[in-house]
């Protein structure tokens, strides 16, 4: 059974899972902890981007530990209603909200981020390694990120190695790290203003 491991509702349970969902995987404590160890207080007042919802687990570790806001896009309507259920029973629902969607679509359907994104996380199903060139990249237009913003990726490694990824120029990969089959990427907005010179 997972629980948060910090913040205001640190040891508390997180419900079942839904049974037969094809891609749920949910980050692990050690990889939540590496996560969290290294955004340190980056989290505190953070409006949220979480692009594959699945637990919910790293969208409910950063509201535990003093993120503002979160926005949460899942695809499969089970996970949804988990997902929202979740939220409720941990007295979050006023402070995420779960919207079904693509990631891989809904980035790009057209509409401008109605807050900038402090903290992203793109933590996709194993079966998708090729979502994170496109996400990255969409990530930086319409506004979506807000200055200084982290994008945090987590991809599966096969034996020990993953596909290089052509991460847009206004990305810089500040950190990478490998934890059993997963590694995990923190990439931060380096120049949030198109055309000017650090």
């Amino acid at each position: 059974m997972q629980r948060i491991e910090s913040g205001a509702l640190r040891g508390r349970k997180l419900l079942p899972l839904p049974k037969g969902v094809p891609g749920l995987r949910p980050t692990g404590a050690r990889v939540r902890g590496a996560i969290f160890d290294r955004l340190q207080t980056a989290v505190v007042d953070a409006h949220v981007l979480d692009l594959f919802g699945g637990s919910g687990a790293l969208t409910l570790e950063a509201l535990s530990r003093g993120a503002t806001s979160a926005t949460v896009i899942e695809f499969d309507p089970r996970v949804v209603a988990h997902l929202r259920r979740q939220l409720d029973a941990l007295g979050l629902g006023e402070r995420a909200q779960v919207i079904r969607g693509d990631s891989t679509t809904w980035l790009r359907g057209g509409r401008t981020a109605p807050r900038p994104s402090d903290l992203v996380f793109v933590d996709p199903p194993f079966a998708m390694p090729d979502v994170f060139g496109p996400i990255t990249h969409d990530l930086c237009e319409n506004g979506w990120l807000a200055p200084g913003a982290r994008v945090v990726c987590e991809r599966q490694l096969v034996r020990g190695k993953s596909p290089a990824v052509a991460w847009p120029s206004a990305l810089t990969l500040e950190l990478a790290r490998d934890y059993g089959q997963a590694r995990v990427e923190f990439l931060r907005l380096s120049d949030p203003t198109p055309g000017s010179s650090s």
